[in-house]
């Protein structure tokens, strides 16, 4: 009797101690589940991974990347922050990695550019820390960060592959697309002397064409971009049709434009 009675107590006592365990597992699951069912488009990037082969002008104590995104109360930021070894060559500064990195969840002010982090002409000795709220650091925020940078990599891989596709289908019959357009459709764009340029919208592309001249030569250029996502078309005849097919489209409705003025003066 008194064993049972005992075990009962403990069984009370573990029962007390779980709903806070649970409780703290349920809220890290809702900010986890709150990160992620944020659209990834709102995620800036900053920053890249390291690259020990490059040189630098300015020696660094810390290599920063960052994801960032505005919320109501500020800049939300997740930083990853590697402590790094200078080595100075000729030319420059090499990095390598000194410790592992540093995980941190910060509030900043709105507005905030990861310049400030980045760039180490702006950032000022224990400036860093000072500027910004930590909410979260070590496992925690190295958990979230790493799973934000999978959701963002995702997003963007998926984007670029959409891309390619819609750009494979534009470019097998650009000729026919352009030809469906109207000189209404074509933008003017500006550029250097002896530049001209149009762009428009086809099937949810911005298509670029240009004829760059000189005095000896005469160039053509072609781009597709989506959400800054460009393609750069290699093809110099094909660049030529597409550009004389806006450009003499352009020049007919000016001409046809201009005819309907000179009719309404007689």
């Amino acid at each position: 009797m008194n064993d049972d009675r005992k075990n009962g107590g403990v069984e009370e006592s573990d029962s007390e101690e779980r709903p806070a365990l649970k409780g703290s597992l349920s809220l890290l699951d809702k900010i986890r589940s709150t990160l992620a069912n944020t659209a990834p488009e709102r995620w800036e990037q900053g920053g890249e991974p390291l690259d020990t082969g490059r040189r630098f002008a300015r020696s660094q104590e810390t290599w920063e990347q960052v994801f960032f995104t505005d919320t109501k109360n500020g800049t939300l930021v997740l930083r990853s922050s590697t402590p790094i070894s200078n080595n100075y060559f000729g030319g420059g500064y090499s990095f390598s990695a000194a410790a592992s990195p540093r995980f941190f969840i910060e509030l900043r002010g709105r507005g905030w550019s990861p310049k400030a982090l980045l760039d180490p002409a702006f950032r000022g000795a224990g400036g860093i820390e000072k500027a910004a709220q930590v909410l979260a650091e070590g496992e925690v925020a190295e958990q979230l960060y790493l799973e934000i940078e999978l959701i963002v990599r995702q997003h963007r891989e998926g984007l670029r592959r959409d891309f390619n596709d819609s750009v494979a289908r534009l470019t097998a019959t650009i000729k026919e697309a352009v030809g469906e357009t109207t000189a209404a459709d074509w933008q003017v764009v500006e550029g250097d002397v002896g530049v001209k340029g149009y762009r428009a919208e086809i099937n949810n592309l911005t298509v670029t064409v240009a004829c760059m001249k000189n005095d000896i030569s005469t160039a053509y250029s072609m781009s597709v971009g989506r959400f800054g996502l460009v393609w750069q078309c290699r093809d110099p005849f094909l660049m030529q049709e597409v550009f004389t097919l806006v450009d003499e489209s352009v020049k007919t409705a000016s001409l046809e434009h201009l005819g309907k003025v000179l009719d309404d003066m007689l």
